[in-house]
């Protein structure tokens, strides 16, 4: 984990480049000499140097590994606001449920995501990533404890946000959408002299949705400046406030039929805008993220990087939680939800007459308050040794995290009145009476749920140039982590090494070939009868290898970025419940291929495409040989923008997209599957030819839609009671001013 300074350029700001005009154009008595760039930038869908993996900067060819960069013209010409469809960019990449939709929940090569980095840092907070304050989205491939500690061994996401530019730049946007959402962003940058400039980006959504009984309103601020001491000397300070509330979704559920489990959607006519949960129901949250970063250059070889950061969050989340389905036949004497008479639950659902009910309880984590402080430290230089060029990084980071919560739960429905004893009415899916479970749950007398943990560690990372075409990197990690969570307190270790090879097939190609490992921390919850966690027990870390080899080119004069890459994955020291009883297994396998492409192969085209074959399977226990929930075989994303450049239709342009998705398996068990899909995007936008204040070409209209064919799909499952539902066709139009 390391803070990373990105140099603010021209082409990589955090809106449409409309116009860019320099000289003395338009004063008195000045000589007209001003450049004008109509339309979008075209290296804004180029991302070439990447050193968070490493902690040195390399460029494309020189890095061996795969790391995919979502720049944020792509994000904005797809109008994405939400990280889970800005990975549909990525192959590999397939979604979980996250927790009613609550947070994002990705895997990648087949592994369950850790959590989402910003910057660099392991975030904590619990809360959606929206984009509108992102410059990038980066997703590295495998294992990358090396500089960013505990990591799942499938990869990682790290967000990069928005830095101050070195010139003036202030972009508003509006955009309008389907169910009433709305989104209002102002981002301006603005130098403050030669030496500052800061940056202020505020966003604010209002939307409904198509499912029942569902809101979101969110609120983003951001503050972040730079003054430069000297010309080597440079510090960076940023602030983030997000205020966020959102309808806590569970989706739908799964019914158990003669042929195994179903989507109960796909066997009653049950409109998939239809929620099973209760008004009440929400996830509110604020998070603070503030930051310091001290960077200073010694020489033009040699630098010190130092920073530090404070994370805070607070939430309340509330829920009518799933607990059981039963299923009768449609004589069965249930009225209103209440049992009027004796009655036999069905095992499975076998005749569409057959009614389904759902047994709920309301709960939910109240108080939730997290804390994070961060330190970090980094050397980075370069030296010869008997002229032979070492590229080093050598760093530390330290950080501390604390959580705090109380979890309430309300008696479970049963289908008998609370004033004979019960728990209230069955829930009708067919027929839904809403407003029977009570909308709070008490927290008195009950002790807060507490989770503190100390990671630490530090690195070293050595690229040696070995010949002009050949080059190797070595590295090492080691890491400690003191663990108190509810139990007793315990420290872990683990080294974590990666060594690879780059070898320069041709000026534009080469190949590279890479070892890496990875750790990660396992502990177990012991829930009380209540489902509450109550006490917790520290295992021994889970760890992971892969192997990997790939070739990489920049063809068409540099202007397309083509890599492809076979991997192999192994982890042990699976935490797993069997038979009540948490115990470390053997773990999970992955292998497959990837291949992506990114770039503008001709003056005004932009692509962004990739496929990975995936196999993952899981290696020990009842589910031994299946592969694991929601890890799609085959993914495919292929998007195309145009935009015209000369003529009478100069600063037209139009963009189409198509994701697929492979079925996945809804539990390990494999008994059941989400079925695939594929969504087809598209946007065709307009920079119109006005002067405003003093710009050229600076307004956009932008009308996108997604899932343009109304495709009905089940993005991922969270277990037989938690089954997402995708977004059927929706419409947005925006009005974009740069000046």
């Amino acid at each position: 984990m390391k803070f990373v300074y990105l140099a603010p350029l021209v082409a990589a700001v955090g809106v449409p480049v409309l116009a860019q005009e320099r000289g003395q154009a338009g004063q008195p008595g000045g000589r007209d000499d001003s450049i004008i760039v109509r339309g979008t930038p075209q290296d804004r869908y180029d991302v070439d140097n990447v050193d968070q993996l490493t902690g040195i900067s390399l460029h494309f060819l020189e890095l061996p590994r795969v790391v995919e960069t979502i720049p944020e013209q792509v994000l904005l010409d797809q109008k994405v606001t939400e990280l889970d469809e800005a990975l549909r960019n990525v192959p590999g990449v397939s979604l979980g449920d996250g927790f009613g939709g609550s947070n994002n929940d990705f895997y990648i090569r087949g592994f369950r995501r850790n959590t989402v980095y910003r910057d660099g840092l392991r975030t904590a907070s619990n809360f959606r990533v929206n984009t509108t304050n992102l410059q990038a989205v980066r997703v590295i491939k495998g294992p990358a404890s090396i500089t960013y500690g505990q990591v799942e061994p499938g990869g990682l996401v790290d967000i990069i946000t928005k830095k101050p530019l070195d010139e003036q730049r202030i972009y508003a946007e509006a955009r309008l959408g389907s169910y009433d959402s709305s989104l209002l962003l102002l981002d301006w940058s603005q130098p403050l002299g030669d030496k500052a400039a800061i940056r202020i980006n505020a966003a604010t959504e209002d939307s409904d949705s198509f499912r029942d009984l569902f809101d979101i309103s969110r609120d983003t601020v951001s503050l972040t400046g730079r003054y430069d001491f000297t010309n080597r000397t440079r510090l960076n300070l940023s602030y983030e406030y997000r205020d966020e509330f959102r309808t806590f979704d569970r989706g739908t559920i799964t019914v158990p039929t003669p042929g195994g489990r179903e989507i109960v959607n796909r066997l009653l006519d049950i409109p998939i805008s239809r929620r099973f949960g209760e008004a009440y129901e929400q996830f509110d949250t604020q998070v603070q993220f503030a930051t310091a970063d001290l960077t200073h250059e010694f020489n033009d070889r040699w630098s010190i990087r130092v920073a530090g950061a404070w994370e805070h969050s607070r939430s309340d989340d509330l829920q009518s939680r799933p607990g059981f389905v039963q299923i009768f036949d449609e004589n069965a004497p249930i009225q209103d939800g209440f049992f009027t008479g004796p009655a036999t639950p069905k095992d499975v659902f076998d005749a569409p007459t057959d009614q389904v009910f759902l047994i709920r309880r309301t709960d939910g984590s109240q108080d939730h308050k997290q804390t994070s402080w961060y330190i970090n430290a980094q050397i980075n230089g370069e030296f010869l040794t008997g002229g032979i060029r070492h590229r080093v990084a050598l760093g530390g980071n330290w950080r501390s995290f604390r959580s705090s919560r109380f979890f309430g739960a309300s008696a479970i429905t049963n289908g008998v009145p609370v004033a004979d004893g019960g728990g209230g009415p069955l829930f009708d899916i067919q027929n839904p009476v809403y407003g029977t479970l009570p909308d709070e749950v008490s927290i008195a007398g009950l002790s807060p749920i507490i989770d503190k943990t100390v990671d630490y560690g530090a690195f070293l990372n050595d690229y040696i140039d070995i010949t002009s075409r050949l080059s190797l990197l070595l590295g090492g990690r080691v890491d400690f982590s003191d663990v108190d969570r509810g139990g007793p307190a315990k420290t872990v270790s683990e080294f974590s090494p990666q060594l690879a090879l780059t070898y320069d097939v041709a000026a534009n190609v080469s190949a590279f070939v890479s070892y890496a490992e990875a750790f990660q921390p396992n502990t177990a919850f012991i829930l009380d009868p209540s489902g509450a966690p109550s006490t917790s027990e520290l295992f021994d870390p889970e760890d992971s290898r892969q192997y990997e080899a790939g070739l990489k080119a920049r063809l068409l004069s540099g202007n397309l970025n083509v890599q492809g890459s076979i991997y192999k994955i192994e982890k042990t020291n699976v935490l797993s419940v069997v038979d009540g009883v948490p115990q470390l297994t053997d773990g999970q396998e992955s292998k497959g291929f990837e291949i992506s492409a990114n770039g503008q192969p001709l003056p005004g085209l932009n692509i962004w495409a990739g496929y990975a074959y995936t196999d993952a399977e899981i290696l020990t226990g009842a589910d031994s040989g299946n592969r694991p929930t929601n890890v799609a075989k085959h993914t495919f994303n292929l998007w195309m923008s145009y935009e015209q450049k000369a003529g009478t239709l100069r600063g037209l342009g139009a963009g189409a997209g198509a994701f697929y998705m492979a079925d996945r398996y809804g539990d390990d068990a494999n008994s059941w599957t989400l079925g695939d899909y594929m969504l087809v995007d598209g946007s065709v936008w307009y920079n119109l030819p006005l002067g405003l204040f003093e710009r050229s070409n600076n307004v956009r209209l932008q009308l996108s839609v997604k899932n343009i064919l109304d495709e009905e799909y089940y993005p991922a499952s969270g277990g037989d009671l938690r089954v997402s539902i995708g977004a059927p066709r929706t419409v947005f139009g925006s009005v974009a001013v740069t000046f």
